[in-house]
C-alpha cells in the first residue's frame, strides 16, 4: 500500500510539470531568441505559418535538449548546487551587501553596516563550503558515472 494517497501523487506530478515549463521557458528565453534570429525569415511577418513553424521546431529542439542532458547526468544537482556556490550566493547575498556599503558608506558605527557586513562574510564562507562540497560530490558520482542512471 502506498504512503502517499495517489491524488496527491498526481497533484504533484502536475505541479512539478508546470514548473519546469515555467522554468525552461523563462532561462531558455535568450536561447529561443538568438535560435529564433537565425531561424525566421525576416521579410515575412512574425506571425505568419513559416516563421510559427521554425518557432515552434526551434523552441521544442531547446526544451528537448535542456531536459535530455540533465537526464544524462546523474549528478546534475551536484553541478546545480556548484553553480549555485559560484552564481548565485554571491549575486543573491554577497555583492549587494558589499555594494551598498561602498555605494552609500554608512558609518562603521551603524548596524546596517555591520549587519551586511556579517551577511557578506557569513554568505562567502557558505558559498566556499558549497563549492567544495559540491565538487567533492561530483568527483564521488563521476566515479560510478553511467548515462541516464536514474530512468
Amino acid at each position: 500500500m502506498p504512503l502517499l494517497p495517489k491524488w496527491f501523487l498526481l497533484i504533484t506530478y502536475i505541479f512539478t510539470f508546470v514548473q519546469v515549463s515555467a522554468v525552461s521557458l523563462t532561462y531558455l528565453q535568450p536561447t529561443n531568441i538568438v535560435l529564433e534570429k537565425r531561424f525566421s525569415d525576416t521579410k515575412k511577418d512574425e506571425f505568419s505559418i513559416r516563421n510559427v513553424v521554425r518557432r515552434l521546431i526551434s523552441r521544442s529542439l531547446s526544451v528537448i535538449i535542456a531536459t535530455t542532458l540533465p537526464a544524462m547526468l546523474p549528478f546534475f544537482g551536484d553541478i546545480m548546487a556548484l553553480f549555485g556556490a559560484f552564481g548565485c550566493i554571491p549575486l543573491d547575498f554577497i555583492f549587494p551587501m558589499v555594494f551598498y556599503n561602498v555605494t552609500f558608506k554608512p558609518s562603521r558605527k551603524s548596524i546596517i553596516f555591520w549587519v551586511n557586513t556579517i551577511i557578506a562574510f557569513v554568505s562567502t564562507v557558505l558559498s566556499l563550503a558549497g563549492a567544495v562540497a559540491s565538487v567533492r560530490q561530483i568527483v564521488l558520482d563521476a566515479n560510478t558515472y553511467s548515462l541516464f542512471v536514474n530512468m
